[in-house]
Protein backbone atom coordinates (compact mmCIF):
# COMPACT_ATOMS: atom_id res chain seq x y z
CA UNK A 1 0.00 0.00 0.00
CA UNK A 2 2.80 2.41 0.89
CA UNK A 3 4.63 1.50 -2.32
CA UNK A 4 1.57 2.38 -4.42
CA UNK A 5 1.21 5.67 -2.57
CA UNK A 6 4.88 6.43 -3.21
CA UNK A 7 4.54 5.71 -6.92
CA UNK A 8 1.58 8.07 -7.13
CA UNK A 9 3.40 10.70 -5.07
CA UNK A 10 6.55 10.47 -7.20
CA UNK A 11 4.56 10.61 -10.43
CA UNK A 12 2.58 13.67 -9.40
CA UNK A 13 5.20 15.25 -7.15
CA UNK A 14 4.92 18.86 -8.26
CA UNK A 15 1.12 18.76 -8.31
CA UNK A 16 0.97 17.25 -4.81
CA UNK A 17 3.40 19.64 -3.10
CA UNK A 18 0.78 22.36 -2.40
CA UNK A 19 -1.77 19.79 -1.23
CA UNK A 20 0.64 18.02 1.11
CA UNK A 21 1.87 21.33 2.55
CA UNK A 22 -1.72 22.30 3.35
CA UNK A 23 -2.48 18.87 4.84
CA UNK A 24 0.66 18.86 6.97
CA UNK A 25 0.16 22.44 8.16
CA UNK A 26 -3.53 21.94 8.99
CA UNK A 27 -3.07 18.73 10.94
CA UNK A 28 -0.04 20.17 12.74
CA UNK A 29 -1.88 23.36 13.66
CA UNK A 30 -4.90 21.42 14.93
CA UNK A 31 -2.59 19.34 17.13
CA UNK A 32 -0.91 22.51 18.43
CA UNK A 33 -4.30 24.07 19.12
CA UNK A 34 -5.33 21.19 21.34
CA UNK A 35 -1.89 21.05 22.96
CA UNK A 36 -2.05 24.65 24.08
CA UNK A 37 -5.65 24.83 25.24
CA UNK A 38 -4.85 24.56 28.93
CA UNK A 39 -1.87 25.66 30.97
CA UNK A 40 1.04 23.91 29.21
CA UNK A 41 3.15 21.50 31.22
CA UNK A 42 6.64 20.24 30.41
CA UNK A 43 5.08 17.18 28.72
CA UNK A 44 2.92 19.47 26.57
CA UNK A 45 6.01 21.43 25.53
CA UNK A 46 7.80 18.21 24.56
CA UNK A 47 4.79 17.23 22.45
CA UNK A 48 4.78 20.70 20.93
CA UNK A 49 8.44 20.31 20.01
CA UNK A 50 7.73 16.96 18.34
CA UNK A 51 4.79 18.38 16.41
CA UNK A 52 6.65 21.43 15.16
CA UNK A 53 9.79 19.42 14.36
CA UNK A 54 7.87 16.82 12.35
CA UNK A 55 6.06 19.47 10.33
CA UNK A 56 9.14 21.64 9.81
CA UNK A 57 11.27 18.70 8.67
CA UNK A 58 8.82 18.02 5.86
CA UNK A 59 8.54 21.66 4.81
CA UNK A 60 12.32 22.09 4.98
CA UNK A 61 12.85 18.99 2.84
CA UNK A 62 10.62 20.44 0.14
CA UNK A 63 12.46 23.77 0.21
CA UNK A 64 15.85 22.02 0.15
CA UNK A 65 14.74 19.97 -2.85
CA UNK A 66 15.59 16.68 -1.19
CA UNK A 67 15.01 13.46 -3.15
CA UNK A 68 11.34 12.60 -3.64
CA UNK A 69 11.56 9.36 -1.64
CA UNK A 70 12.93 11.15 1.43
CA UNK A 71 10.28 13.85 1.11
CA UNK A 72 7.59 11.17 0.95
CA UNK A 73 8.94 9.42 4.04
CA UNK A 74 9.10 12.72 5.93
CA UNK A 75 5.51 13.45 4.92
CA UNK A 76 4.34 10.09 6.25
CA UNK A 77 6.42 10.54 9.41
CA UNK A 78 4.97 13.99 9.99
CA UNK A 79 1.43 12.73 9.49
CA UNK A 80 1.93 9.82 11.87
CA UNK A 81 3.52 11.99 14.58
CA UNK A 82 0.87 14.71 14.32
CA UNK A 83 -2.03 12.25 14.27
CA UNK A 84 -0.64 10.41 17.31
CA UNK A 85 -0.19 13.68 19.20
CA UNK A 86 -3.65 14.83 18.17
CA UNK A 87 -5.24 11.57 19.31
CA UNK A 88 -3.37 11.80 22.64
CA UNK A 89 -4.81 15.27 23.18
CA UNK A 90 -8.33 14.25 22.19
CA UNK A 91 -8.17 11.23 24.51
CA UNK A 92 -7.63 13.46 27.55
Amino acid sequence: MLQNAYRYFAGSYFQLIPLTIIIQACIGSIAVYFLLQGIPTVWDMIQLLLCVAATTMYLGAILAQVHVKKVFHLFILGLVVNIILLSLQLAR
